[in-house]
């Protein structure tokens, strides 16, 4: 499944929908930054794509609209899809081939660029698939094969570097002008 506009247009930032949720079994709820995070990300003006098929370990309605409503119930409204995602990496220990072809299928299907995520279990297969990788929460104690691109403390920090690198990539054109002698 595409989100609209995530087959063309400009590169999408993926995010593990249980970065988003406070992992409570009993009532998972979007953590409160979450809403104004999703927007602070829309102003770098790329499609955002939640991912996800379970969500604190309950699994989301299979059904898209269903499974939307619960998610634009849980996070509040904006500008995002939200796309059924079964993380290849659960349960298992080693970056499998498959695994990493699961990630590059949803990379190339929305053509994502970021993954936001709170499991460093993800970063060695989206890592592999293509994808750069923004880790929120601790850092993982294991060693790994590959590392986030960068480690951020919470959301807010993840998205401050999202914004960081978006500002950097993309110099204005005053100063490129200026700096060309006109």
């Amino acid at each position: 499944m595409v989100a609209e506009g995530g087959g063309r247009g400009s590169p999408g930032i993926l995010i593990s929908l249980d970065a988003l949720i406070a992992q409570r079994a009993d009532d998972p709820t979007a953590l409160d930054e979450a809403p104004v995070a999703l927007r602070r990300i829309g102003w770098i003006g790329r499609p955002i794509i939640l991912v996800g098929k379970r969500v604190a370990g309950r699994d989301l309605p299979s059904e898209a609209r269903d499974r939307e409503a619960w998610v634009r119930a849980s996070i509040g409204r904006g500008a995002y899809a939200v796309i059924p995602f079964e993380d290849p990496s659960e349960g298992r220990g080693d970056v499998e081939e498959a695994a990493i072809e699961h990630w590059r299928g949803l990379r190339d299907a929305q053509r994502g660029t970021w993954l936001l995520t709170d499991r460093p279990r993800q970063v060695d297969a989206a890592r592999a698939a293509g994808l750069k990788v923004i880790v929120i929460g601790p850092a993982n104690p294991q060693p790994r094969l590959r590392r986030p691109e960068y480690q951020a403390r919470d959301l807010r920090d993840a998205v401050g570097h999202l914004l960081t690198v978006d500002v950097f990539a993309h110099p204005s054109t005053d100063h490129v002008a200026a700096s060309n002698g006109g």
